[in-house]
């Protein structure tokens, strides 16, 4: 130690300006994925009925559907033969899969 001088490291703050770097990283990429997000589509009364319709047939003569939902801004798919309807928490199960009922697009009797 040189007169009395004693060394206090600043611990993390010496890397604060490459954390900055990072987070503007993060920030960019949040800007690019929000423009490719897509909004969910309003459906009409006569399309929201269609979707009921077909789920009634699917489920009647069990057959394979393919349903295509709106999920974290984009659009999902699934497949199977429909088990069962949740009223309580509003999803529809192809096997063991879980659909949210109020999310769906389009369904397709296979």
């Amino acid at each position: 130690m040189h007169n009395g001088y004693v060394y206090r490291d600043r611990k993390m703050m010496k890397w604060m300006p490459f954390n900055a770097l990072l987070e503007q990283g993060d920030y960019i990429n949040d800007l690019l994925n929000g423009r490719i997000k897509k909004e969910m589509p309003v459906l009409s009364v006569d399309q929201l009925e269609e979707l009921n319709y077909k789920l009634e047939i699917a489920f009647v003569f069990q057959s394979e559907v393919l349903i295509t939902y709106f999920d974290k801004g984009d659009f999902q798919t699934a497949t199977g033969i429909l088990t069962r309807a949740d009223h309580y928490t509003k999803e529809i199960y192809l096997g063991e899969t879980a659909v949210p009922s109020q999310k769906i697009t389009s369904i397709e009797v296979l």
